[in-house]
């Protein structure tokens, strides 16, 4: 009788695991996950809002700066203003004043014998006893050192940026002081890595980084000495390295700066110990065969100091940390770059007029557009127009061109980069996991997407300079005011930008503080969708701003893919609450024209609703 049932068993139709009845089965996310969305969702809303009413605060203010230098010169109290120019803050790259003295610090008692401690084998530095030396964060995250070597310029290891060569991922914060002074932390203008360094063999790692502006603690700051020619201490010579590094490897960083003596050593006995990695042309090594004393994991760009006898004792930069296979093992002494080699080449980099460099993207973001004269060299747009062969009047408007396009794609990477750091914070709520910590290129695409120009050709004209949006708030414009921009040299220029700003961000500046949060009431994942990545497709249905948006996106539900595919779903319900907003403001715009006898046939505004290729 068992028999017969087995077999009957085995000829019925196994169930589609995939459908039920004809029909794809679906998978809600739980609570949870969901309370977690919302609350990343409403930070990243939260920060849309400050970035653009910072934006707009900052144009409203010059407005009022220009009118004040414009009634200033009508009552004669102030000198009249010239014609009109845009005033970027951007750097020095001439370096008129340096902080101080190069290479003269604090004396301080460098531990040589003992093995513990941070720089390994090193023992703990006095506060202002390195007053060149600085720390690279990315994303403020600590990552890397650095030396300052003149009031604007900071030199480090090029490895540092692999990956992110992005300017504006990165500060730089400075030497604390000797009394204990809090450190400056500094944006970073400028990145340049030497042009033949090789990522697989660490040859010429050496990386110049420009700071946003120069230096001002004299004192508590000031840079180290290069060197004066090719030639380098003799083998023996005991020199400085100094860090923030880990106690020992793959260890805790330390939390004060370290410092230890170590010895030159010399290229041949380098050579027998580190083999063909070694590449004695633009490395050195320094270190105590024996072991016990060495740089380590995150002490990378940081400095290798010679004194240099005198009157007045000096330190020069002989080495930057480089590389080295383990930290303080014996027989494997650290490596550094030998900063001698590129004298010339670091000379050439600073001393470089800006007009031969692309303008870098904090640079363009500093730079007010309107009435800027390409022929200016100190323009951020005379790069582009010193390249051009044609007739000038073509060159001028090619440069510009180039120019703002350029300026868009740094809008929309430093929109990016604020909503990275925004969503790195779901790593807390959601667990550590390697798929959150690899966050940042499965979401740069689908953030760099946030800002893109609508392409509806009514959207494109609303958002042409000097239209207006719907809900957003104008101030009105007084009649003296009026009178006032046609003798105030700039004045509508900036009022044409301020419109514009404002017609861009009312999407995000018309939401009330009260309505301003996210909401991820239902998560919908079809099980019978799942693409070669492991991701789902997904309907997403959501509040944002006191509306409801339905979008369609992907998401996992594996803890890996999840945790990977969980901010991207963030950036989607941004972008469908953009165009939920600038739709519902075509829509008003329409209805007011139709009340006016001035409605348009054939009007079809974008649906918020982004729909998945297979739905409920």
């Amino acid at each position: 009788m068992l028999l017969p049932v087995l077999l009957l068993l085995l000829l019925l139709p196994l169930p589609d695991p995939w459908s039920a009845y004809g029909h794809p089965l679906y998978m809600r996310l739980p609570p949870s996950t969901l309370q977690a969305l919302s609350a990343q969702g409403t930070k990243a809303l939260q920060a849309a809002q400050r970035s653009a009413q910072w934006a707009v605060n900052r144009v409203a203010m010059e407005i009022q700066h220009r009118l004040h230098e414009c009634r200033g010169c009508a009552n004669h109290t102030i000198p009249c203003p010239g014609p009109w120019r845009s005033r970027p803050q951007a750097p020095l790259l001439q370096d008129p004043a340096e902080p101080g003295p190069c290479g003269e610090r604090r004396p301080s008692t460098v531990n040589v014998t003992r093995a513990h401690g941070r720089i390994v084998g090193g023992s703990a530095a006095p506060p202002g006893a390195w007053p060149w030396l600085v720390r690279l964060h990315l994303g403020g995250q600590p990552l890397c050192g650095g030396v300052l070597v003149a009031a604007s310029w900071v030199l480090t290891a090029a490895h540092c940026f692999a990956g992110a060569p992005n300017e504006l991922l990165w500060t730089v914060t400075l030497a604390e002081g000797p009394r204990g002074e809090q450190a400056e932390e500094v944006p970073v203008n400028r990145i340049l890595p030497h042009p033949k360094f090789d990522p697989r063999t660490f040859h010429n790692d050496l990386a110049l980084v420009q700071l946003w502006t120069p230096v001002s603690r004299a004192g508590a700051v000031r840079p180290v000495c290069l060197p004066q020619g090719p030639r380098e201490p003799p083998a023996g010579t005991a020199c400085a390295i100094a860090g923030w590094g880990a106690l020992f490897e793959d260890g805790p960083e330390a939390e004060a700066v370290r410092e230890a003596r170590v010895p030159l050593l010399s290229a041949d006995t380098c050579k027998r110990a580190l083999g063909p990695e070694l590449h004695p042309s633009s490395m050195l090594c320094a270190g105590y065969l024996a072991g016990g004393i060495d740089s380590c994991q995150g002490d990378s760009g940081g400095p290798l100091t010679c004194s240099e006898p005198g009157p007045q004792p000096r330190e020069v930069l002989y080495g930057v940390t480089s590389w080295g296979d383990g930290c303080g093992e014996p027989g494997k002494p650290g490596v550094y770059t030998r900063v001698a080699v590129f004298r010339d080449w670091l000379q050439e980099q600073m001393s470089a007029p800006p007009s031969s460099r692309e303008p870098s993207c904090r640079e363009l973001l500093a730079w007010d557009p309107p009435g800027e004269p390409l022929a200016d060299a100190a323009a951020p747009c005379a790069f582009y127009a010193r390249l051009c062969p044609g007739p000038a009047a073509a060159c001028a408007r090619l440069a510009q061109q180039q120019c703002l396009q350029r300026r868009r794609r740094c809008e929309l990477r430093s929109l990016a980069h604020t909503l990275l750091g925004l969503l790195r914070g779901a790593q807390e709520l959601l667990g550590p996991s390697p798929g959150m910590r690899r966050l940042a290129p499965f979401l740069a695409r689908p953030a760099l997407a946030l800002l893109e120009p609508p392409r509806h050709p009514a959207r494109e004209q609303r958002l042409h300079p000097g239209s207006r949006a719907a809900g957003a708030r104008f101030p009105k414009r007084r009649p003296e005011q009026r009178e006032e921009a046609n003798g105030c040299p700039g004045l509508e220029g900036l009022r044409q930008k301020l419109t514009t700003l404002q017609g861009t961000h009312a999407w995000i500046l018309q939401v009330p503080s009260e309505h301003l949060a996210m909401d991820f009431q239902e998560v919908l994942a079809d099980l019978g969708s799942k693409t070669l990545t492991g991701l789902f497709r997904a309907w997403v249905r959501a509040g944002l701003g006191g509306q409801h948006v339905v979008f369609g996106g992907l998401v996992g539900l594996e803890p890996a893919t999840m945790a990977r595919s969980l901010p991207r779903l963030l950036v989607q319900a941004l972008q469908a609450f953009r165009l939920a907003a600038l739709a519902e403001a075509e829509g008003s715009q329409m209805g007011a024209r139709q009340r006016q006898g001035l409605g348009t046939k054939g009007h079809h505004s974008l649906s918020p609703q982004i729909s998945p290729a297979r739905g409920p």
